[in-house]
């Protein structure tokens, strides 16, 4: 169920991830105006399709949330600013990568990264990749071991990569 601390929530994490992030790479673009793509019109073409993907994968992963595992993405161990999941997410993104949430974020500030053209920017993906990964690995997957030992062995055997999607092999 979708309640107001959901809500609240939702607008808070957004807040952090989508205000917080693109201003820290606004800051270090004004300290750091050191191209690393060329400089031309394909280069913030190609990061404005970036950010776009990566938005599409956090809006389609929080809605399999929401709708599927019925909780939330804001519960960071034993805080739960959101409803915890009570089913486990295997479909739509989640049947790509186990982490299309934490993927969408780095291929969003990537893309904001290769729109400013400066190569100090790229700190905050990266920086985002590595706290997903201990996020993932120290809180996330030891959650869901645990919830759902039979269901995540299985979902770790079908999609054995965290955050990238890896290839279908053709049949």
């Amino acid at each position: 169920m979708f309640t107001l601390r959901n809500v609240v929530a939702y607008i808070f994490g957004s807040s952090i991830f989508f205000i917080l992030g693109p201003l820290a790479i606004f800051v270090l673009a004004y300290f750091c105006p050191y191209d690393f793509m060329p400089n031309n019109i394909a280069t913030p073409i190609f990061g404005a399709i970036c950010s776009g993907v990566g938005l599409f994968f956090v809006i389609w992963s929080n809605y399999e949330l929401i709708t599927k595992g019925k909780g939330g993405a804001i519960v960071v161990g034993k805080v739960h600013l959101s409803n915890q999941t009570v089913h486990l997410v295997t479909t739509g993104p989640y049947s790509m990568c186990r982490n299309p949430m934490h993927m969408g974020l780095v291929l969003f500030y990537l893309g904001l990264c290769c729109a400013i053209n400066s190569v100090l920017t790229l700190i905050v993906p990266l920086g985002m990749l590595i706290f997903a990964y201990g996020f993932t690995m120290l809180l996330d997957e030891p959650r869901l071991k645990k919830d759902f030992p039979e269901e995540f062995e299985k979902w770790v055997q079908d999609v054995p990569n965290r955050f990238w999607p890896k290839p279908k092999k053709a049949n």
